[in-house]
C-alpha cells in the first residue's frame, strides 16, 4: 500500500472524528444536558475504549481514536475515561465541554497535517 493511500486512510478517520465531535458539540450547545444522543453515545464510548488504546474492547477506532489524539512525543490525551464516561451519562458541564473543544482543536490540527503532507505528494 502506498503512502498516499495510508494518508489518506487517515485523512478519512480524522474527518470522520472531527464531525462526530462537532456535531455533539453543537447539539450540547443548543440543548445542554440531557439523555445522549447516538452521537454523543458513539464518542463516549469511544473515548473509554481509546483510554486504554482499544485493549479491553478490541477496538481498532479505538486504537486509531488514541494514536491520532497522542501528543507529539506519545503521550495519550488525559481525561478520555472520565469525559467518555460523562458523555454517556448525559451529565456535562462547561469544563466537559471546554475538553470536547480541546478534542476538536487537536483533530484540527491533525487534519491539517495530514492535508499538508498529501499535498506535499
Amino acid at each position: 500500500m502506498s503512502d498516499l493511500s495510508l494518508l489518506n486512510g487517515v485523512y478519512a478517520h480524522v474527518e470522520a472524528y472531527a464531525v462526530l465531535v462537532d456535531k455533539v458539540i453543537e447539539r450540547l450547545g443548543r440543548k445542554g444536558t440531557g439523555p445522549p444522543d447516538p452521537d454523543q453515545k458513539k464518542l463516549g464510548q469511544l473515548l473509554i475504549d481509546a483510554s486504554d488504546q482499544g485493549l479491553e474492547s478490541q477496538s481498532l477506532e479505538a486504537l486509531t481514536f488514541d494514536g491520532l489524539l497522542r501528543s507529539n512525543i506519545g503521550e495519550p490525551l488525559q481525561g478520555m475515561m472520565g469525559l467518555g464516561e460523562r458523555l454517556l451519562s448525559g451529565n456535562i458541564d462547561f469544563s466537559h465541554r471546554k475538553q470536547l473543544e480541546k478534542l476538536a482543536q487537536r483533530l484540527e490540527r491533525e487534519r491539517v497535517g495530514i492535508a499538508r503532507r498529501l499535498r506535499e505528494r
